[in-house]
């Protein structure tokens, strides 16, 4: 079941702080598609091209901040609705609890 996510603008203390994946989370990448399981909840995430990127320079350790930079050179969509989906996504990974910030 899709679910649907809020835009809103990112939060300043998100942008700038480094996340890795949780240590119950195992993500897996065939051709296009890249899925992340939450063996503490059993459920799957199911992620598309955009997703994956993101999930790939969160898990190098990178700011969000960083990373909305980085892909925003590589996707060609308007800043301002670019940083929003991605900062929503980042909280919505956040509050799945599938990632955790990096102690400073």
């Amino acid at each position: 079941m899709p679910i649907a996510i809020r835009l809103r603008s990112p939060r300043p203390e998100v942008l700038d702080r480094s996340f890795r994946a949780a240590a119950h989370v195992v993500s897996t990448r065939q051709a296009d598609a890249t899925v992340l399981l939450d063996a503490h909840r059993g459920l799957c995430y199911s992620l598309n091209e955009l997703g994956w990127r993101i999930w790939e320079q969160i898990g190098a350790g990178e700011t969000v901040a960083t990373v909305i930079r980085t892909l925003r050179r590589e996707y060609d969509v308007a800043p301002d609705s670019f940083e929003a989906d991605v900062a929503a996504f980042v909280d919505h990974l956040i509050t799945a609890s599938l990632i955790e910030p990096l102690e400073a």
